[in-house]
C-alpha cells in the first residue's frame, strides 16, 4: 500500500502567529550593555515575510525625507489608500505590530529607569504612573545610495525603539552589511533628537558593538539619554533596504506632564547631523529606525 502524503497544514490565525512572536520576545535575553536592548532574528513567519514583500508599495507612494534620501510611509496610510485584501494585510500588519510594540515594552518594562531616572528623578516610577503610549501604528522605509547617521538619542516622547531589518530582494545589498552601531557613554548623557557637537561625540563616545544587518532581524531598545546608536557610513549604490518600524511613544498630554518641552519640542535645525526621525505625529505615532 502506498504511503499517502500528509494533508496540508491548516493556514495559521493573526492571533496564533501573533502569540508567538509575543513569546519568543518575552524568552529573548535583554542585552544591557551598552544600553538596554533585544535582538530577535527571523521575527516574522515566513508566509507573512513574502506577504510583505509583496505588499511593499510603490516608491510613488511614500514620503521622501532628507534622512539620507529616506522614503517612509505609515501603515495606517496605506489602509487608508487600499481596497479588498491589500486594505486587510495592512490592517492586519499593524495590528501585529501593536502587539509587538506593547510585547517589546514589557519586556523591557524593568530597565525603564534608564530613560526615566534621569529625566524625572529617583521617583519616577510614581512620577510616570501609567503613562498613555501611542503604539497602535507602524511606519514602512527605505532607503538607498550613501548612509551616514551620527551617533544620536531619539526623541524624548519615544520610549521603546524597534525595526526589523528588511532586504529588497529585487536590490539586494552589497557588501558590507553595516547594521546599527551602539555606543558606549563615558559619563555623558544627552536628552533628545539635538545635534550633539561633533567634538563632544569624539570626546565621549565609543563604538561598543554593532547590530549586524539581517534580514528579519528585530532590534528594539529603550530610549534613554544615553542610547547613543548610528549607522556607520557606507554606500549601497542602487541597492535598497528596507525598514518596518514601530515603538511605544508617549502621547502629547503625557509628555507635557512629565517632560520639560525643551526636550521633546525640537525645532527641525537642531536635529542631529545626517537626520534622525523626531517622533512621528499623534495621528501616526510611529517611531524613528536606523
Amino acid at each position: 500500500m502506498l504511503d499517502m502524503p500528509p494533508p496540508p497544514a491548516a493556514a495559521r490565525s493573526l492571533g496564533d502567529i501573533i502569540a508567538e512572536i509575543e513569546s519568543r520576545i518575552a524568552a529573548t535575553a535583554v542585552r544591557t550593555r551598552p544600553f538596554p536592548h533585544l535582538v530577535v532574528d527571523d521575527l516574522l513567519p515566513a508566509p507573512l515575510r513574502r506577504m510583505l514583500d509583496a505588499h511593499w508599495p510603490s516608491p510613488d507612494r511614500f514620503g521622501t525625507t532628507n534622512y539620507f534620501r529616506r522614503g517612509e510611509v505609515s501603515v495606517s496610510h496605506l489602509a487608508r489608500l487600499a481596497e479588498d485584501q491589500e486594505e486587510l494585510f495592512w490592517n492586519a500588519l499593524r495590528w501585529l505590530t501593536m502587539r509587538l510594540a506593547r510585547a517589546a515594552r514589557a519586556r523591557l518594562d524593568r530597565h525603564l529607569g534608564e530613560k526615566f531616572r534621569p529625566l524625572l528623578g529617583p521617583d519616577w516610577r510614581r512620577r510616570l504612573g501609567t503613562p498613555v503610549y501611542l503604539d497602535n501604528d507602524a511606519m514602512l522605509a527605505h532607503y538607498t545610495g550613501v548612509v551616514d547617521l551620527v551617533p544620536h538619542i531619539d526623541n524624548a516622547r519615544l520610549t521603546v525603539n524597534g525595526f526589523v531589518y528588511l532586504d529588497d530582494p529585487s536590490l539586494p545589498t552589497p557588501e558590507p552589511r553595516r547594521g546599527t552601531m551602539l555606543y558606549r557613554s563615558i559619563g555623558f548623557a544627552w536628552p533628545s533628537n539635538i545635534t550633539i557637537p561633533k567634538p563632544l561625540r569624539d570626546r565621549f563616545l565609543r563604538e561598543a558593538t554593532e547590530v549586524e544587518w539581517r534580514d528579519n532581524r528585530l532590534l528594539a531598545y529603550v530610549n534613554g539619554p544615553t542610547s547613543f546608536h548610528g549607522v556607520p557610513k557606507h554606500d549601497l549604490g542602487d541597492a535598497r533596504r528596507r525598514l518596518l518600524m514601530f515603538g511605544s511613544l508617549l502621547d502629547k498630554a503625557t509628555a507635557r506632564k512629565l517632560l520639560d518641552p525643551a526636550i521633546w519640542q525640537v525645532p527641525p535645525a537642531a536635529k542631529p547631523d545626517g537626520g534622525t526621525p523626531t517622533a512621528a505625529p499623534d495621528t501616526t505615532s510611529g517611531p524613528s529606525g536606523d
